[in-house]
Parts: structure tokens; C-alpha cells; sequence
């Protein structure tokens, strides 16, 4: 679809992708693309085939392992090659010269219908986080849900996120699972749609397990492989023993993935005992994904290591909320495999991996405390291949290697701040922002390129995102006021 040319500009590919949708042109495919402009993103871009030259290549492959001016041939989605010198005549050329490319970052943990709420979580406890969450959520209706995702996946794309989590726990009807669906298909990003339950800090509070077979059908298996469904159960620290088996139970039929907050209190742990009470019950293992963990004993850190059950850490957002230091060298020398999570933009203030990669080698050093306690390439680990085994599709992204699909960003090395060029791994960790991405690429679609998003809307985006708080701020005001909110950690 894409023509051969020295070096792939904006324009280039917005032309292709005109011509692509006019190919495309039917009925339903242009009531399709008139609902995602109204979402505040035209058409998809088409994949075509083109390459990547002369990058700095980070496969984040064992095997492969670092390329110096290397190519990366994509054709429908599909790594072909890479290497040097890679042959691929008639494909378009991305010149990659002066940049860092990489398999795209992954997040594991993200409540993006809550993210037109940035940085309302005030210091007085009346209005602080849970209880501002809580009653926001008492008063969204599924397109405000919508609009959250809608700016946390443009966010996602502009800081090289191509794989979200979204951990989905204000869903007090299936509607609002439908409008937070049509907008990751419309967006065209990797997903793993975590399906929670009806809102924030409820206790004994079950996910909608009968829909999830619905949602399966009508909106996984037509998301060309992009999305993939989980549930997130409140957990053993608010739930009964029972709730808790039944999730399980129910996710395990499907075969999809679980996930929960655990250990984010002190008190909580030692009254429940959260991890000690899922392996008793059976219910740790690689299907399993604990959220923060952050007061956690040795014993329990032994039991997610034998079970192989994953853990998901937000350092800024657990220092935030007082949930406590991120036991990450505890974990890593049990061997638990650990991801990095965004969590809520509503705290974090916004989506940017690379400040938590940072923030996590510094969390690192700092409790050992030693310069040499967490190497960079090990944080860098796990804002890529260790996020996509958490999410169970390591076979598919995490890494680049011929087969795995084309999610890749390339990031400027020549920027101000990243220059003059240094150790490629300590530069994406230690200098790196989101506007150094140049290019993100999801499934072989590029996204963004030459420093802008390709096909959204990004003002439409926050003005939609102001009219939500403009018109709920009042009614969450007067949640908060009549104290009608309970709150559980």
C-alpha cells in the first residue's frame, strides 16, 4: 500500500491511509469510521510494509540482543527481518538514523475511565483519591467512562505505550464495558480488557461474571487479536472466600487472565492476609496478576515465586497514596517476574513509562542502598517483555524478533535530552519522554511519526474530558458532602 521513498513523512501516510479508507469505503465501514470521529480519531491507518534503517536496535531478544544501525523489515502487521543490511525491495523506508528503536513499552495496571480526572485527588483527606474516586464513578455515565480511556490510549500512543492493561473497576452496567471497548477498537491499540466490578472501594463486591462470555464474543474475537479479556476481582483483602472462588473459577473456564490489588495495607495484610489466603485456596499462579503488594512479608513473596504468579508495581503512585516502598529487589531475588503500571494518572499525574522506569531503578538503588543494586536493563525488562508475559502474550510483543507482530517505538537519541549519545538501555531509562517517541507502531499501523500522533483529535480529546468534570464535578461534590461513600483500601 505504501510506496517506496527515502524517508516515510506525516503526509505520506496520511494519504495512504485516505487511500486506504477509501478502498475500504463500504456502508458499514464508513458508519464505523464516522462513530470513531466523534471519538476524536479518523480511520486506522493501513499496515503496508515498509523498513526501519539504521537504528540503534534494543530487541530485548536473548538471543539477538543489541543491533547497532540495524533494519527492521514489517510487512501486514509482521516482523520479516532484522538485522543489518536487510533487503526488502519495494518497501517503504523509515529513516531511523540518530534513533533508538524498540519493542513498544507495556503497561500492566491502568483505571483509565478515570483518567479526565487528572490530578483532581486533592491533600485533604475529605477529597483525597478513594473517596474522590468513589463518588466520581457514582456519577459517570458510559461515555464519560469512554472519554477516559479515550485520553489515556492517545497518551499511551504518544509516550511509546503500546499495550495497556485496562483495569476496568467502575462498571456498574454492561454499557459501560461496551463504550470503554469501542473505544480501544477504535483507537487500535493492544489491550488486555481487565473486566472489573461496579465500582470503587466496595466490600464483598463481585465482577458481572455472566457477562464476560458476551464480551468475549462480541468484542474479543473481532479485535484481530488486539484485545485480550481478564477479570479484576476485589481479592481476598475485600472479598468474601467464596466471591473469590467463583471469580477464579469462572476466569479459569475461559482461560483468561486474573488480576486484583494485594498488600497495599499494612493492617489489611495482617487482618486478611491476602496472599497467604489465595494459595490456600489454589487460587496463585501464572494466570494471576497482584497489583502493588507493597506490605508484604518473605513468606508470602516465596509463595508468589513458587506459584509463578506475576506482580505489577506503580512505584509513584504507591509512594502517593502511602501505600509504601516498592519491595523490588525482594521480589527480583526470589525470582518474581515484575511489571511496571501507569495505575491512575489521577495520582500519577500522567502516562509516562519512562519516569516510572527511572522512578523504579532509583526505588531500587535506594533501598539497598547501592549505584549498582538495579541495573537499568532489568527495569527496561520489565516495561517490556516481563509486562507481556504478565499479560500472556509474550509469544506475540514484548520483544522484536521475525514472527512477533510490529510493535515497535523509535525514540530520538539526538534530542536535547538525550544527547550526546551514550549506552542506548541507560539513555531510554535514565533521559527518555514521551516526546522523544518519533514513532510508535501497533501492529504494524503507525501511529505517530515524526513527534505527532497520526489520526486523533487531541484537542477534542481534553475538551471532551473538561466537559465531563465540568458537568459531574457538582454531583461528585455533593457525594462527598453527604458522606454517601464507604471506602475500602
Amino acid at each position: 500500500m505504501l510506496k517506496a521513498l527515502d524517508r516515510l513523512t506525516r503526509r505520506d501516510l496520511m494519504k495512504a491511509s485516505a487511500a486506504f479508507a477509501a478502498a475500504a469505503a463500504t456502508p458499514s465501514a464508513l458508519l464505523a469510521q464516522a462513530a470513531s470521529t466523534a471519538q476524536g480519531v479518523g480511520a486506522l491507518p493501513a499496515r503496508g510494509e515498509f523498513i526501519i534503517r539504521g537504528a540503534t536496535i534494543l530487541t530485548m531478544d536473548p538471543t539477538l540482543g543489541d543491533i547497532a544501525g540495524g533494519d527492521i523489515h514489517v510487512r501486514d502487521g509482521a516482523i520479516i527481518a532484522i538485522g543489518r543490511g536487510v533487503v526488502a525491495p519495494g518497501a517503504a523506508v523509515i529513516d531511523a538514523a540518530n534513533m533508538i528503536a524498540l519493542p513498544g513499552l507495556i503497561d500492566t495496571h491502568w483505571h483509565m475511565w478515570g483518567s479526565v480526572a487528572r490530578n483532581m485527588a486533592a491533600e485533604d483527606p475529605k477529597n483525597g483519591y478513594f473517596l474522590f474516586a468513589r463518588a466520581v464513578g457514582d456519577v459517570f455515565t458510559p461515555e464519560d467512562n469512554a472519554r477516559g480511556v479515550r485520553l489515556s490510549l492517545a497518551e499511551a500512543i504518544h509516550g511509546g505505550i503500546t499495550t495497556v492493561h485496562n483495569w476496568s473497576h467502575n462498571l456498574p452496567k454492561p454499557e459501560f464495558a461496551d463504550a470503554e471497548l469501542a473505544a480501544h477498537k477504535a483507537y487500535g491499540g493492544r489491550a488486555l480488557f481487565g473486566y472489573g466490578y461496579a465500582g470503587v472501594g466496595m466490600v464483598d463486591q463481585p465482577v458481572n461474571l455472566a457477562d464476560l462470555e458476551r464480551v468475549q464474543k462480541q468484542w474479543i474475537a473481532t479485535s484481530e487479536g488486539l484485545t485480550t479479556l481478564g477479570i479484576c476481582s476485589r481479592g481476598p483483602e475485600s472479598n468474601n472466600a467464596d466471591i473469590c472462588k467463583r471469580e477464579w473459577a469462572a476466569a479459569r473456564k475461559l482461560g483468561i487472565r486474573i488480576s486484583t490489588h494485594m498488600g497495599t495495607s499494612a493492617a489489611r495484610v495482617k487482618q486478611r492476609e491476602g496472599v497467604k489466603a489465595l494459595a490456600a485456596d489454589g487460587l496463585l499462579g501464572p494466570d494471576v496478576i497482584l497489583v502493588h503488594d507493597t506490605n508484604t512479608s518473605i513468606d508470602d513473596i516465596d509463595l508468589v515465586a513458587k506459584s509463578r504468579t506475576f506482580i505489577s508495581m506503580s512505584p509513584f503512585t504507591e509512594m502517593r497514596t502511602g501505600f509504601g516502598i516498592p519491595p523490588i529487589l525482594q521480589m527480583l531475588e526470589k525470582g518474581v517476574s515484575v511489571s511496571l503500571s501507569i495505575d491512575t494518572i489521577v495520582l500519577a499525574g500522567n502516562a509516562d513509562m519512562f519516569a516510572i522506569m527511572k522512578g523504579m531503578q532509583n526505588v531500587g538503588d535506594g533501598s539497598k542502598p547501592s549505584e549498582f543494586a538495579l541495573p537499568p536493563r532489568k527495569v527496561l525488562e520489565m516495561a517490556t517483555i516481563e509486562g507481556a508475559r504478565a499479560l500472556g502474550i509474550d509469544d506475540r510483543v514484548g520483544s522484536l524478533k521475525p514472527g512477533k507482530r510490529a510493535d515497535i517505538i523509535l525514540v530520538r537519541a539526538d534530542d536535547l535530552n538525550m544527547g550526546p549519545a551514550n549506552d542506548p538501555v541507560r539513555m531510554i531509562v535514565q533521559s527518555a519522554q514521551p516526546a522523544n517517541v518519533d514513532t510508535t507502531i501497533i501492529d504494524g499501523r503507525i501511529l505517530k511519526r515524526g513527534g505527532a500522533l497520526v489520526n486523533v483529535d487531541t484537542r477534542k480529546l481534553i475538551a471532551d474530558a473538561a466537559e465531563t468534570m465540568g458537568r459531574v464535578r457538582a454531583g461528585v461534590e455533593k457525594v462527598l458532602r453527604e458522606g454517601g461513600v464507604t471506602v475500602v483500601r
